[in-house]
């Protein structure tokens, strides 16, 4: 047992025992019995796996996609690292540091991580690779408050690395260090050149040693400034290369307007624009909601999307953001209502599309997860032929535009969003008269014109993945039937457009919220919940201990509990809002221990009530019973509770401390100062 008396102690830790009283003879089931029909065994959990899988296989090929997007500007910088040195130009007075500058305005760390993967993985005992071997050292807003921590940080980068320290004897491992601190530069090269004898590195294929300056516009300018006038007195010793992270416009150089002449004329700056804007997330989104090659577990909806165009347009352009949207919107799906059994609710949602069937209630378990499996496959379907039915529209509308007619008008809208307005339309089904409009233009395309369009979708869906194309055979057969129907001598194509119009329609595009259970895989018109990703910490914690109730969802009165049923730092919050903007703390205690009085009354009364209900004796030795309760409960020490009383108090009163609610002043010491001024509804 801890000492709470000792004065050397500042933290006690007072482990919880339980309630001895209930605990007794009580043992929590292990699993749930299925005859319960509540919900599968590790039902909850095997959602979460199913969401986190899904969300994984999502990611990994957004990521491939960016890789896809960036593998040539990042083989570019690679080829500008490794040919810093052998590139210079003659005559020069004084060699020049070699600089990128890695313009991204959507702030993406994949790019970064991409290029700093490849360049610092490399094997200096293998021959072929020590022309492209080189070292890395990251630097951040952080490591630059002055210069000593950031040479500290520039050095530890490079020199820390025990898969190098651990080659043979010929490295000495810290002789090197042991009249010099450890900002020094004379480290770096001491390090560099055992590294160098050691390997047996010739000139010509010595490895480079790159500085990666993260968030540029946030490091401290003077003190960039002397990194960059140390690096160019040792150039000459020192491979080094700088690498420069810029979130600034390219049109307006941030580096030309920040730094000096001076220091500008020590480097070679190149520059390297990474793809950004709405090209970049609609790739993103063609390439992962609506590809032909690959299908999401989870389908992003209309409702999500609009939110997703209009933050990343506004707000942040950066794919981290995207990311974090495209992570969060699947999770409401998760979020459904508690109280309601998960195969209950099941059962329900199934009997909905097929009404005739009044036993869903009575199907086991089996025959429900079955029924599941089947709705899944009919939704990935449907999804399908949705995404078949938009990739031709596609190709209509670019072989219009081609041809000079005006196609759909929105597609090209100067003020829209491109190819991500023409995805949220056809999710909500709204493509019927722009599909018409498409079919009244194929009517007056001549023969030839037409005969020309079908050979492109015929090459379209030649170049489908072979799944896709065996499950799409009736669409390609179609499609080969209006081939063969067309000949260039052929005048009669007036019906053409008209068919191909309700084919498209009523075979395609048909609205994915007629599938049975739907939502459990498409998000649909639901709006995306902003306050997953901008949560209001601050009206978060307000209403909590205003309403402490609704969070943790147990039920009260009609009317709201009564603050002596509401936690102890809900009680203070509620007192403190009572209060002008400096608070007595010996009036506040008062006030706070006149409503744990009443708690305490109401509880012992709740307690005698309860205890007279179960009392199955004569009246008067219930009578007697009652009356030696009294004598019990007027007997509880007084000092006691006094003392419980301010522990409470103390705990509540810091737990507002530590939430922020407090200012301390030193005007009047037994006073503290009010900096929340919500109202309490």
């Amino acid at each position: 047992m801890a000492d709470l008396d000792d004065p050397n102690q500042t933290s006690f830790s007072i482990p919880f025992q339980g309630n001895e009283e209930n605990s007794i003879g009580v043992e929590a089931p292990s699993f749930r019995p299925f005859q319960y029909k509540c919900d599968l065994l590790d039902g909850e959990k095997l959602r979460i796996e199913a969401y986190r899988a899904a969300w994984r296989k999502s990611l990994d090929h957004i990521k491939s996609i960016l890789h896809a997007l960036h593998a040539p500007i990042a083989s570019k910088v690679l080829y500008s690292v490794h040919t810093s040195y052998s590139r210079i130009l003659p005559g020069l007075p004084y060699l020049e540091v070699p600089t990128i500058c890695i313009t991204d305005q959507t702030s993406n760390s994949t790019f970064l991580d991409q290029i700093a993967e490849v360049l610092d993985t490399v094997d200096l005992d293998d021959a072929d690779s020590t022309n492209t071997a080189s070292f890395t050292s990251h630097l951040y807003p952080s490591d630059c408050i002055n210069l000593t921590s950031a040479m500290k940080a520039l050095i530890a980068g490079f020199v820390e690395r025990p898969h190098i320290l651990e080659r043979g004897s010929k490295l000495e491992k810290g002789r090197s260090a042991v009249s010099l601190v450890n900002y020094d530069i004379e480290i770096l090269v001491a390090w560099y050149t055992a590294v160098r004898d050691s390997y047996e590195i010739t000139a010509e294929h010595e490895p480079k040693l790159v500085i990666v300056l993260h968030e540029f516009e946030q490091l401290d300018p003077l003190v960039l400034q002397d990194i960059f006038t140390i690096s160019s007195l040792f150039v000459s010793r020192l491979p080094l290369v700088f690498i420069l992270s810029l979130s600034s416009p390219p049109f307006t150089s941030f580096l030309d307007a920040t730094y000096p002449r001076s220091i500008l004329a020590l480097l070679r700056v190149s520059n390297v624009v990474v793809p950004s804007g709405l090209k970049v997330l609609e790739e993103v989104i063609l390439r992962t909601y609506f590809s032909l090659e690959f299908e999401p577990d989870i389908i992003i909806g209309p409702g999500a999307l609009s939110y997703l165009i209009d933050y990343y347009t506004r707000h942040d352009s950066s794919i981290d953001a995207v990311l974090n949207i495209l992570q969060s919107t699947p999770s409401q799906m998760l979020s459904g209502d508690a109280s309601i059994p998960f195969l209950e609710e099941l059962s329900a949602r199934l009997h909905l599309f097929y009404p005739n069937d009044t036993q869903w209630s009575k199907q086991p378990i089996e025959s429900l997860v079955g029924l599941t499996d089947d709705a899944r496959k009919s939704l990935s379907t449907r999804a399908r032929r949705l995404r078949l039915g938009f990739h031709i529209i596609k190709i209509l509308q670019d072989f219009m535009t081609s041809q000079g007619y005006k196609g759909i008008s929105w597609w090209n809208d100067i003020n829209g969003n491109g190819i991500v307005d023409a995805i949220i339309v056809a999710l909500r089904g709204e493509l019927g008269p722009d599909i018409k409009y498409l079919g009244t233009m194929v009517k007056k395309l001549r023969p030839s014109q037409l005969a020309a369009l079908f050979d492109a979708m015929h090459s379209f869906f030649n170049a489908l993945p072979v799944h896709v194309r065996s499950a799409e055979e009736e669409a390609r057969t179609t499609l080969v039937l209006a081939i063969n129907t067309v000949t260039v001598g052929n005048d009669d194509v007036t019906g053409m457009g008209t068919n191909f119009a309700v084919w498209l329609v009523n075979e395609l595009l048909m609205p994915l919220e007629t599938v049975p259970l739907w939502d459990l895989w498409y998000t649909g018109t639901t709006p995306f919940v902003s306050n997953l990703i901008n949560p209001s910490i601050r009206g978060t914690i307000v209403t909590g201990l205003l309403h402490p109730h609704d969070f943790v969802g147990t039920q009260a009165s009609s009317d709201g509990p009564s603050i002596w049923e509401l936690p102890d730092t809900s009680i203070l919050f509620h007192r403190y809002l009572d209060s002008g903007k400096l608070l007595n703390v010996y009036d506040w205690f008062t006030a706070f221990k006149q409503d744990l009085e009443t708690q305490r009354e109401n509880l012992l009364e709740t307690r005698r009530l309860a205890k007279s209900k179960s009392n199955t004796k004569s009246p008067r030795k219930r009578g007697k019973g009652k009356t030696k309760e009294i004598n019990v409960e007027s007997e509880e020490s007084l000092e006691q509770w006094e003392m419980q009383v301010q522990a409470r108090f103390i705990r509540a009163l810091q737990e507002l401390d530590y939430l922020g609610f407090l200012k301390h002043t030193g005007r009047k010491v037994d006073h503290v100062q009010r900096v929340v001024f919500d109202m309490r509804d």
